[in-house]
């Protein structure tokens, strides 16, 4: 479920994702080019950190940063996710640090606004309304954009152009249509997103690809897809699918595996 936030909040979120599921299950999430905060109201979430030899538990509440890789995230119990997803640039002009240090991070919320986050997770998980629940988050946020939030015109307008292209753009064409040299691009995309600008564009355009196949794949072959997303061709889909997700076209779209664009229940 999709949820437009309040105008006030727009800037920064792009819409709130709500997935409550009663399977216990392994979850794995990879990048769509955004990035987000979770407000957990179910059963702890646990997932691989490099500092932990098994798994780590997650707060109640955290950001994420773009994704260079897949992650896996295990339940064992019910699915209560809250999910503001921010704009590409939202975590930088929300957390006022350069997206690049967010890169491959998950980080409690607590870390960023230290107790005031305990209210907000009992707010959200004893609302029985789900509006409600997003009023709450919605409050979070806005009381800690202390400002209005700072967007570098250049980024905002290289993000329109390639999601116009659905990724189907080159860094050369993007100079070009920005006037800005690629040095330019690269620097204010690490600085504003966290990502190079050729990373972004392969996401958009994969995430593309990834809609046709939930929405067209009756109609469209999967070479078909590839053609129309601007894959040289059916493996050339498939081997940057599994570089992004670490699945394949079949694994993705296997029934009830999807519980967002970006994240799959994983069956084993």
């Amino acid at each position: 479920m999709q949820v437009k936030p309040t105008p006030l909040l727009s800037g920064i979120v792009r819409h709130f994702l709500l997935i409550e599921s009663d399977a216990q299950s392994t979850m794995r999430i990879f990048s769509d080019g955004n990035t987000g905060v979770v407000f957990n109201y179910g059963d702890p979430l646990f997932y691989q950190n490099e500092m932990h030899s098994g798994p780590a538990p997650l707060p109640a509440s955290f950001l994420y940063g773009q994704l260079d890789t897949y992650r896996n995230v295990w339940i064992q119990g019910r699915i209560r996710l809250l999910i503001a997803v921010l704009h590409p640039f939202g975590a930088a002009a929300l957390f006022k640090i350069p997206a690049s240090e967010l890169r491959n991070q998950i980080i409690g919320c607590g870390d960023f606004f230290g107790t005031h986050v305990e209210s907000v997770n009992d707010q959200i998980a004893s609302s029985p309304v789900i509006h409600n629940k997003i009023r709450a988050a919605e409050h979070f946020l806005l009381t800690h954009l202390q400002n209005p939030p700072q967007y570098n015109t250049l980024v905002t307008q290289a993000i329109d152009i390639i999601h116009s292209q659905n990724g189907v753009i080159s860094v050369a064409e993007l100079t070009t249509m920005t006037g800005a040299t690629e040095r330019q691009l690269q620097r204010k995309f690490e600085e504003q997103i966290g990502i190079s600008p050729k990373r972004y564009t392969g996401i958009t355009r994969m995430q593309y690809a990834l809609r046709m196949l939930r929405t067209k794949s009756a109609h469209l072959s999967l070479a078909g897809v590839a053609c129309e997303s601007g894959f040289f061709d059916q493996a050339h889909l498939i081997r940057e699918m599994k570089n992004l997700s670490g699945l394949t076209p079949g694994q993705y779209l296997s029934p009830q595996n999807v519980l967002a664009a970006n994240l799959i229940r994983l069956v084993h």
